[in-house]
């Protein structure tokens, strides 16, 4: 990858990053609890969004993705290898093909459910499910699909097609570590997998469901088999996993969930965060840098992070909850 073909974009972003949520404004952001104040303070970013609409989730949930839907656009429009952005957008990709897979089995109308994420169109994504058509995708893609469907058919169970799907997602993630020539990509998707692995066998012992169950679930393009993450996580020996696969074992900022670890005590929610965690420490090197993908990447993963913080913050003013929970869960802000 010539890393000097994203001169220009890192420029643009060293301006777009200017209207970043700062640490600073996000904190008055959290201070304010009238949703008058909230509202005007509000208008200085690009989620413009009135005190009548904060009090609607389902509005406040539409205008955040509206306003990431358009940098991904921007992002696919402007980036010399969008493989960077899909990256990140692939999993809006795949949450749109388990809503046409829905629609197509249910003959309902999920439109609604789409976010319009990703470098084809819906209406492209629609005819890939519809057709299993590679007019517009990876041959792969296809496959991938129409295997699904085909499953489907012979279970009838929307299950099959739900996590057939998340399945395709890791095994296409997969497919694009192999493209990347820069360790830092590969290292970000093994532990979106490795994450989701772990995630879901914590989640499933704590809802006491059988091995079977989770084996189905688990993705096989993780850092050990399916079956050495349910046992270490049975086993409460996760922190062996975790030295493993941590890029940075110098981070102590990982020390609080490490320790949590070797008790056995991490939670689910604790390992999500963990996780964003550690996918930012992994790009923000990306500061100290004005060349090549990786200023794209951060600035990206920052903008995921800007829109799950402004969700967490504004559903609890929404549903007057108090926001020291919001404190504990807020991901790493731009410029922390």
């Amino acid at each position: 990858m010539d890393t000097t073909l994203f001169s220009q974009i890192n420029t643009t972003i060293s301006v777009k990053e200017r209207d970043l949520i700062g640490v600073e404004q996000f904190q008055k952001l959290m201070q304010t609890k009238d949703k008058e104040a909230l509202a005007l303070l509000l208008q200085t970013t690009p989620y413009h969004l009135s005190a009548k609409d904060l009090s609607d989730l389902t509005l406040i949930d539409k205008h955040l993705m509206t306003e990431l839907a358009k940098e991904y656009a921007w992002a696919f429009a402007e980036s010399p290898d969008p493989t960077i952005v899909t990256l990140f957008s692939l999993r809006y990709v795949y949450h749109n093909i388990k809503v046409l897979f829905k629609a197509r089995v249910t003959k309902q109308d999920l439109s609604a459910l789409l976010i319009p994420i990703g470098e084809e169109s819906l209406e492209a994504l629609e005819h890939l499910v519809g057709t299993f058509s590679a007019e517009r995708f990876p041959a792969f893609m296809a496959e991938e699909l129409a295997s699904i469907w085909a499953e489907y058919q012979d279970y009838k169970d929307i299950r099959v097609l739900e996590i057939g799907t998340d399945l395709a997602y890791f095994r296409h993630l997969k497919k694009i570590a192999e493209q990347f020539e820069i360790e830092v990509f590969s290292q970000a998707i093994n532990l979106m997998i490795d994450f989701y692995n772990v995630i879901t066998v914590k989640r499933a012992l704590d809802q006491k469901k059988p091995q079977s169950f989770m084996l189905q679930l688990l993705s096989d393009e993780g850092s050990l088999p399916a079956k050495d993450f349910i046992k270490l996580v049975q086993t409460g020996d996760l922190i062996s996993w975790f030295n493993q696969i941590n890029p940075d074992s110098f981070n102590t900022a990982f020390a609080s969930f490490e320790e949590k670890m070797r008790q056995g005590t991490i939670t689910a929610l604790e390992l999500e965060y963990l996780y964003d965690l550690m996918q930012f420490h992994l790009l923000d090197q990306a500061r100290y840098t004005v060349e090549g993908p990786l200023v794209l990447a951060r600035y990206l993963l920052c903008r995921e992070f800007e829109v799950k913080n402004l969700r967490l913050l504004l559903s609890a003013i929404s549903n007057n909850l108090p926001l020291d929970s919001v404190k504990e869960r807020v991901r790493p802000i731009y410029g922390q």
